[in-house]
């Protein structure tokens, strides 16, 4: 069906049909009886053809009574539940909207699918990675088009504005050197000359300015150009190639080193993958973690994601590379098992509070059920702190 939008139709007044409520009953189902007919004809206004249908064939069309339609309709029309189009025929306007959203909805899907095919042409000719989303093509058409108008500016003007300024900043404009005075020789001396190269092209005296396309400067070969572009230099150290299996190798032994989470096994990955590129030696991540996570022991700290052992990698490279001893720290006193037991206990009593904190958000709240938390999972009622673990599991003898 072909939808002609009536003359009379205004989309930003059509009453909302809670509204129906309030009207008599009467006029409720006249409404209704309107609707079902329109709606069983699969239309929007009673027309046949280009003929207008009178108020007999709609009241024989909506099995309703000639003279209680033509009284209840003014009722109908004034409060704009049924409308009359320019020809006089009656429509409701809430079918008219309802199929304009329909067809905006079809064109809203079409022009998807033209813009997923465009982005696969476009994909296929290399403009994109293969492993790109449509939603890249999105972005760069929505950064063109970006920025606020100007006061009293309109959207097209906007747009039209902005094309002229990117054509501008293509098209610069490069100046010769005005000649001057004579230059003292107690004057500093500038460090570029003031003949101006452009190309290759020396002009030894001023010229006018004139127009230069970037765009089609940056296809000229640099040897044939002055850049001021400095060489890349012998010093710099290309990244190094590292297999992949080395790579999952060295994550899985840091895993397991510093009692990291499995969830954490990406981090891991692209971390370490770093640190290997960069020509740090897979033994030598591997102890950095180790002797960190050997410090956090002894406070009766856990480490729960790969991003705590970035900067003692870095520290422990660092010290490595300059002949700083890096060799694991003295064995400590072995502590007694009291000790041990109040540690354990305290970084058990750590997870159940930051779990805690986690859901609620809120430190009172964890703080005000703290008491019931310690029944629950069986650990002591002192504050969250080591100290006070390990004065509550000393030994008695050793307190006094």
């Amino acid at each position: 069906m072909t939808l002609q939008i009536p003359v009379t139709f205004d989309r930003d007044d059509i009453p909302a049909m809670a509204f129906l409520k309030v009207l008599p009953a009467e006029l409720r189902g006249v409404f209704h009886s309107l609707m079902d007919a329109l709606k069983s004809a699969r239309d929007v206004v009673f027309r046949i053809g280009g003929r207008a249908l009178d108020d007999a064939q709609v009241a024989q069309l909506a099995c309703e009574n000639v003279e209680v339609l033509r009284r209840v309709l003014p009722e109908l029309e004034f409060t704009r539940f049924i409308l009359r189009d320019e020809d006089g025929a009656l429509y409701s306007p809430h079918l008219v909207e309802r199929q304009i959203r329909r067809e905006e909805r079809a064109q809203a899907r079409a022009e998807k699918q033209r813009r997923l095919e465009e982005f696969q042409e476009r994909q296929d000719a290399g403009e994109f990675a293969p492993g790109a989303s449509i939603k890249k093509m999105t972005s760069r058409a929505n950064a063109a088009k970006g920025g606020r108008p100007r006061q009293g500016e309109k959207p097209e003007e906007a747009y039209a504005r902005r094309e002229r300024e990117a054509i501008a900043q293509r098209e610069m404009r490069l100046l010769s050197a005005v000649s001057g005075g004579r230059v003292s020789e107690t004057e500093n001396q500038s460090q570029f000359s003031k003949a101006v190269l452009v190309s290759g092209v020396s002009v030894s005296k001023p010229v006018s300015g004139f127009s230069v396309d970037l765009e089609l400067e940056k296809d000229i070969s640099p040897s044939d150009s002055n850049s001021t572009k400095p060489a890349e230099t012998e010093t710099d150290k290309p990244a190094l190639e590292i297999s992949e299996a080395l790579i999952s190798q060295t994550v899985a032994r840091v895993l397991k080193i510093g009692r990291l989470p499995d969830g954490q096994a990406g981090f891991a990955k692209s971390i370490c993958g770093r640190f290997l590129r960069d020509g740090v030696p897979a033994d030598v991540l591997v102890e950095a973690v180790k002797q960190h996570a050997e410090k956090m022991a002894l406070n009766g700290d856990t480490a729960y994601k790969m991003g705590a052992f970035r900067k003692p990698i870095e520290r422990f490279w660092a010290d490595h590379q300059a002949g700083v001893s890096t060799a694991p720290s003295p064995e400590p006193v072995a502590r007694e098992d009291w000790e041990d037991r109040a540690l354990e206990v305290y970084a058990r009593a750590q997870r159940v509070w930051n779990e805690a904190f986690r859901l609620k958000r809120d430190f009172s709240a964890v703080k005000r059920d703290w008491l019931e938390l310690t029944k629950t999972h069986d650990l002591p009622t002192c504050p969250v702190e080591r100290d006070a673990y390990l004065d509550w599991y000393r030994p008695q003898a050793q307190a006094a």
